[in-house]
């Protein structure tokens, strides 16, 4: 009897490890994605998938998902660390009443980087162009998970969202929380970028990025550290760069090669120890160009601060403008 007790336990174990392989051989490092394919697909090259969705489950811990040729490949939500790339085509996300993409990536020993890629999209709230009011889709990009690590957008277009365009929002960053984002559109937005953290800090780069036609262009709340370079941010009926964290939460924002134009508020600082650093950029056509609520505005003395209907805080620290 305990000759047949044990044998079971055996063959038991077997079956278990069998499906734990079968699970694994079930996923690719790379899958596919195409207007005319099929989610019972198995996502490969000559048998794609049809949306980013249904390519999800297919797809191995830090994989890449690709997409073939034109099309609308769905709302998603990341679990795990991967790329997505529209490739050389028109690969969208038509997001009507919803985000177009979350991130939602947990603590896993098995996925150490929690590194998420979204590169060469569209992503659109399915609003009519020139008209906020009337875009139902929420927000283009929310990565929120309490944890979350790392997150770069590049070569994107995002599009018509109520809320906020890409906006990373942590419960608590995990240590060397970052982001990058890079060659990217943002318009018709509530506020194009968000960084905001409760816990450690959010750092990166901004870089080749257009905001345009929103309320707030980019919004660095707490815990939140950005570098932005040889960007253009404008027409915003608020803000074009703010800083909105209080005393014991300070962000930081550096300013290199950036128009800041068209706003009510050019760059808005924020409470007593943020700091805003101001590099060969320029500030003009706002209602007013700077203004602080008691944080620091430097400058290294080449920037371009002019045409202003009222100048604001003159820059301090490092020069004079």
């Amino acid at each position: 009897m305990r000759s047949l007790s044990t044998t079971i336990k055996v063959l038991l174990c077997a079956v278990f490890m069998l499906a734990l392989t079968s699970v694994a051989q079930a996923q690719a490092t790379r899958t596919w994605v195409s207007g005319v394919g099929d989610d019972v697909n198995p996502c490969s090259r000559t048998a794609p998938c049809k949306t980013f969705a249904g390519a999800i489950s297919k797809t191995f811990i830090g994989g890449e998902i690709d997409a073939l040729d034109p099309g609308g490949f769905g709302t998603v939500t990341i679990t795990k660390s991967m790329t997505i790339d529209g490739g050389a085509t028109l690969a969208s996300i038509l997001a009507s009443g919803t985000n177009g993409v979350n991130v939602n990536i947990l603590v896993n020993a098995n996925d150490p980087n929690r590194r998420v890629t979204l590169r060469r999209l569209t992503i659109n709230g399915a609003g009519a162009s020139g008209a906020i009011g009337t875009s139902t889709g929420i927000r283009g990009v929310n990565a929120s998970t309490n944890g979350f690590s790392q997150l770069y957008v590049e070569n994107t277009y995002i599009q018509n969202f109520t809320t906020v365009g890409i906006d990373v929002n942590f419960a608590a960053a995990a240590t060397g929380a970052r982001i990058s984002f890079k060659d990217t559109n943002i318009t018709n937005t509530g506020v194009g970028i968000q960084l905001n953290t409760s816990a450690n800090f959010i750092s990166g780069v901004i870089d080749n990025v257009r905001v345009e036609s929103m309320s707030t262009g980019i919004n660095l709340k707490e815990r939140a550290n950005a570098a932005i370079r040889n960007s253009v941010v404008q027409n915003c009926s608020t803000a074009g760069v703010a800083l909105n964290s209080g005393p014991s939460n300070q962000s930081f924002a550096s300013l290199e090669s950036t128009y800041i134009l068209s706003a009510t508020t050019g760059v808005v600082g924020g409470a007593a120890g943020t700091l805003v650093d101001l590099s060969n950029t320029t500030i003009a056509g706002n209602s007013t160009g700077i203004t602080t609520g008691g944080g620091t505005i430097q400058s290294h003395g080449n920037n371009q601060i002019f045409n202003n209907s009222v100048p604001g805080t003159t820059p301090t620290g490092i020069g004079q403008q």
